[in-house]
């Protein structure tokens, strides 16, 4: 007679619903997650060190013995459903002191509560019963106004994150301080809008497809009921804006979204056909949320939105053009092991995935939690793109605004403790356009009687508009300040009075001579040796150098041993290969590099370099580019992606050969990045660097750093030719104003201690080209945490806050403006 089934039961205290499981089912899901999700990475150290090493049954076995359980698993799944039934997200969840890791809670609550569907929420019950929260009796009435004025909407998929992460639940749950009247109902002002078409930009227009989300941020610009509930546009209307775009030869991007774009196939299908036949657009931008909150939007009917997607981008690619799909991630406990796969599917099949993040008070707003979800995204292959400060003023936001200075205070922890290629840019979106925080614009002063409000220098003019927006130059919250760009009110607060930058001087330079014709006679020293010959403490290996607490820089031919130093350093998460010879001509080496960091799992990036990519591509041949695809490793666990540096001066260096290229290594899942080094009279103009920009934009190629000092290069060329920092902040202005976002640089300073960036994370003083610069990130602690024995250089001071001054070549000041 077969024995019965046994099941566990579970109540929900505040929705009061119950449910029984089968006990197999509970085992087996804990099982799976730990056999494939328990790595540091995903569970956290603390609970890593209780499981172990081994599959998912040895696991599973120490958890139990750890929370007085052995070969209780009955006992155990008693004792946690029944905190489970407690579970409304705002505490941890521990059996016998151990605390469960909010992913595994996941993987339990989709036993528990099962189920893909989204659900449009209309009534305090209804949401006490879907979130198993208790909303006050004196606050129900306010709440059920919140609903009525704010849609609701939730995902199964979000509800059982909601459970067992505040944070999670912060991001979607209504609350009564949204009455709070205090901001705009909308915060774009005098741009283009042509039925589902807007444009705020000379260069790109955005595609509003559908107009509501499976899921409702309660943080989002469009949280309006207005906006929730306007009619979809219909195909016709898509192949109207689609006619625009044709008769609008400056248009070179689209980005598609909503609401969510995703949820209407047919206005989908209807854009990407219709726009993969028009010449001159060049990126499709497809935007959604749901890789993030509704994953089953993608994974359904065994993945065909996946399939549809990787089809069109080959039709795309077909007609020189690309699609890239951008999302936002706000906090590491709403990463799913559903959403890094998505992320890497699409990756490993040459469509960009770009993550914006909006900067929420009291959820990601400390640092620590920003590198823990910015390193997992890196690693299923996402490129991390901003971070916006501050969160929307919109009405019902307030809760989520945090100053300026906090955003940027956070700024710095990034650029101390998280790899390079993974630090966004950290931008504002004001009424008519973003800005760059210390590069392409910046606080000003106080608006006048209204504190509130504060003025910010935009990188636009008054005629950047007349072309598609002629009204935006006439709106009372501008003004035209002396260096010809539009000064713009924002609702905000600095946190710091010393933001207050005042307006830069107009210049007062002559002409400056022409720029070189042509970079030729450069190469040579270019391609001499790609090694990085600085380290900023000692590694005690001569061919390893720590460029940065997450980073080193490994010659090909080092010895396997000597990568002890990087196994024995769990903070490095970035290896750099670069030899005196170029990467492809030590394919043989790397492959050995590589396949020994696969087994140092705090490792989760290679990257070669190679400047034989610009001046010679045809070296990377099709068995070159297959052996690089073979060692590149996106993944949910353990990644090691593979990503190539190279290195262009101007725009006429980038050819057609190299775009082809691009694609071929991104169709293989791997990234391929630019650093250029500004250099006096080469390529050191707005003009110059804008080109490049857009010339690394249509081959394929991220623009990571524009290196103003600290390159090799520069040191020799720039002594005889400096660099005006006025022309930095010129340079900035103009890749933003008339560039895609996606085209923008980190403006980057290198010492000896390491790199900083321009403005946001450095400060540069004294006179002329007799300059140094305060690398505010960075402190004696810092550098003694890799290695016990440092001192400060004999060249260094230290400012009254123990960071470091050192001197910067190469560098010259015109004007007492802090950033000029």
């Amino acid at each position: 007679m077969p024995r019965e089934e046994a099941f566990v039961g579970v109540v929900f205290e505040n929705s009061g619903e119950a449910n029984q499981v089968p006990l197999a089912d509970l085992i087996d899901a804990l099982t799976r997650f730990l056999d494939h999700f328990g790595t540091k990475a995903l569970v956290g150290e603390t609970f890593l060190a209780t499981i172990g090493s081994g599959d998912g049954h040895a696991r599973l076995a120490r958890l139990l013995e750890a929370c007085n359980y052995r070969d209780n698993p009955n006992g155990f799944f008693s004792e946690l459903l029944a905190l489970l039934g407690k579970a409304e997200g705002t505490t941890a969840i521990a059996v016998n002191g151990i605390t469960m890791p909010s992913r595994l809670l996941v993987a339990l609550l989709e036993v528990l509560l099962p189920g893909d569907k989204f659900v449009s929420v209309k009534t305090v019950d209804q949401l006490e019963k879907l979130t198993n929260i208790r909303v006050p009796e004196a606050e129900r009435a306010d709440m059920q106004q919140v609903m009525e004025t704010y849609p609701v909407r939730l995902s199964m998929h979000t509800i059982r994150q909601m459970r067992v992460s505040s944070n999670v639940a912060y991001q979607y749950l209504p609350f009564v301080e949204e009455l709070d009247s205090v901001g705009h109902t909308n915060t774009w002002i005098g741009q283009f809008h042509q039925g589902l078409l807007e444009q705020m930009y000379a260069n790109r227009v955005i595609f509003l497809l559908n107009m509501s989300c499976p899921v409702y941020c309660r943080f989002c610009f469009r949280k309006h009921k207005e906006s929730r509930n306007e009619t979809n546009p219909t195909v016709a209307d898509v192949r109207k804006a689609v006619d625009h775009v044709r008769r609008s030869p400056a248009v070179k991007e689209i980005v598609i979204t909503g609401g969510d774009p995703f949820m209407n196939r047919a206005n989908m299908a209807a854009a990407i056909d219709g726009l993969m036949e028009v010449d001159h657009v060049q990126t499709l931008r497809l935007a959604t949320r749901s890789i993030a909150y509704y994953p089953p939007l993608f994974l359904a009917e065994d993945g065909a939105y996946l399939t549809y997607l990787k089809r069109k981008n080959l039709e795309l690619q077909e007609r020189g053009k690309r699609m890239e799909v951008a999302t936002h991630f706000i906090h590491p406990d709403e990463i799913s092991p559903q959403s890094l796969s998505i992320i890497t599917e699409l990756v490993q099949s040459g469509i960009a995935v770009y993550v914006q993040t909006p900067f929420l008070n009291n959820c990601n707003d400390t640092g620590p939690e920003l590198v823990q979800l910015f390193s997992l995204l890196r690693g299923a292959g996402a490129e991390l793109h901003y971070i916006y400060i501050p969160c929307s003023p919109i009405h019902g936001n307030s809760v989520y605004w945090s100053p300026i200075s906090k955003g940027l205070a956070v700024g710095h922890y990034l650029r101390a403790h998280l790899s390079d290629r993974v630090i966004p840019r950290i931008c504002t979106a004001t009424p008519i356009g973003k800005m760059d925080w210390h590069t392409s614009g910046w606080a000003v002063e106080p608006v006048a009687d209204n504190e509130d409000f504060i003025w910010i220098r935009s990188p636009y003019t008054p005629d950047y508009f007349k072309s598609f927006a002629p009204l935006a130059d006439k709106l009372s919250n501008m003004r035209v300040n002396a260096e010809g760009t539009i000064d713009i009110q924002y609702m905000a607060k600095t946190g710091d009075a010393g933001l207050f930058l005042g307006s830069r001087p107009p210049r007062t330079e002559g002409d400056r001579p022409p720029l070189i014709e042509n970079t030729a006679a450069l190469v040579p020293d270019i391609l001499a040796d790609q090694r990085t010959r600085m380290s900023i403490v000692s590694t005690g290996v001569s061919s390893i150098s720590r460029l940065h607490e997450t980073r080193v820089a490994v010659e090909a031919e080092t010895p396997t041993g000597d990568l002890a130093y990087i196994r024995d350093n769990e903070r490095i998460t970035d290896v750099v290969i670069a030899s005196q010879k170029d990467a492809v001509d030590e394919l043989f080496h790397i492959t050995r590099i590589v396949r020994a960091l696969q087994d140092m799992p705090h490792v989760n990036a290679v990257r070669l370099r190679s400047l034989r990519f610009a001046y010679h591509p045809g070296t990377f041949t099709p068995a070159v580019i297959d052996c690089m695809g073979s060692l590149n490793r996106l993944s949910i666990v353990t990644p090691l992606r593979l990503e190539i540096e190279t290195q262009f001066l101007r725009a006429e260096e980038i050819q057609p050969a190299h775009a082809r290229i691009v694609r071929r290594l991104n169709n293989r899942g791997i990234t391929v990045y630019g650093n250029t080094p500004l250099l006096g009279g080469v390529n050191d103009t707005p003009d110059s660097i804008n080109a490049l920009a857009y010339g690394y934009r249509q081959a394929g190629i991220e623009f990571h750093h524009l290196y103003l000092a600290g390159q090799p290069l520069q040191t020799s060329w720039n002594a005889q030719h400096p660099v005006d920092l006025y022309d930095v902040v010129d340079i900035a202005t103009r890749v933003r104003r008339e560039g895609s976002g996606r085209e923008i640089p980190r403006y980057v300073i290198g010492t000896g201690l390491g790199e900083v960036d321009f403005g946001l994370t450095s400060a540069v003083t004294g006179e002329g080209e007799d300059l140094s610069v305060t690398l505010a990130p960075y402190d004696l602690a810092y550098y003694k945490g890799m290695n016990p024995a440092f001192t400060w250089p004999a060249n260094v001071s230290t400012d009254d806050d123990g960071k470091p001054v050192v001197p910067v070549t190469g560098l010259k000041k015109s004007t007492s403006f802090a950033l000029s």
